[in-house]
């Protein structure tokens, strides 16, 4: 008799110990899954809309699933734009524009290919459009443009972009000296060395 209730101690024992595993188990899966439904939730805190959208800016470090489910793209006619995220990740082209509601066309934009690796020429030059670059930071060394005379080439990016100002009093004399027809540059061949033309900016 003394043996049956030991055994039944240590089966009710055993049995507890299931129980409780059994439930800790169950409240993490829980607690995962709960976590992984909640689309709307990320560690910028975006703004919602009306119809529960998140909306914002699109960082250059954000991963997909940290973007908000409408990206700002700039304005018309002072009214905010935004591309649903299915569009600001997907093919390059262009897509509906939308207000803040995300139901709104108010216009449309273009978007550009995402983290473009551009190819390099025989220098290791990267060359291509600017278009396919996902910011201005990003654009290739050569860019794809057309001369004066219609030939395609590519300008250098370091011909288009001015040095910066170092005070607001360069900034002025900088301004004073420019031409108000602009400036010409050279085109060159994707090797980045032979001139084929002339670009001019305004």
């Amino acid at each position: 008799m003394r043996m049956y209730f030991s055994s039944i101690r240590i089966l009710i024992a055993v049995g507890f110990i299931v129980f409780v595993v059994g439930s800790v188990m169950a409240f993490q899966s829980t607690a995962a899954k709960s976590t992984m439904n909640q689309s709307h939730t990320n560690s910028l805190n975006y703004p919602e809309n009306e119809h529960g959208q998140t909306y914002g800016s699109a960082q250059e470090d954000n991963s997909a699933d940290m973007l908000p489910d409408l990206i700002h793209a700039g304005s018309v006619n002072g009214i905010q734009g935004y591309l649903l995220k299915k569009d600001y990740l997907g093919e390059p082209g262009d897509v509906p524009l939308y207000d803040v509601d995300g139901k709104t066309v108010i216009g449309t934009f273009h978007v550009g290919a995402k983290n473009m690796n551009f190819p390099k020429n025989k220098h290791g030059q990267t060359y291509g459009s600017s278009a396919d670059a996902a910011s201005p930071g990003m654009e290739p060394e050569l860019i794809r443009a057309i001369g004066v005379d219609g030939t395609a080439g590519y300008v250098l990016k370091k011909d288009l972009d001015d040095e910066l100002p170092k005070s607001p009093e360069e900034a002025i004399a900088i301004q004073n000296s420019r031409s108000p027809d602009g400036r010409d540059i050279p085109l060159y061949d994707v090797n980045g060395e032979s001139v084929i033309g002339v670009f001019h900016v305004d």
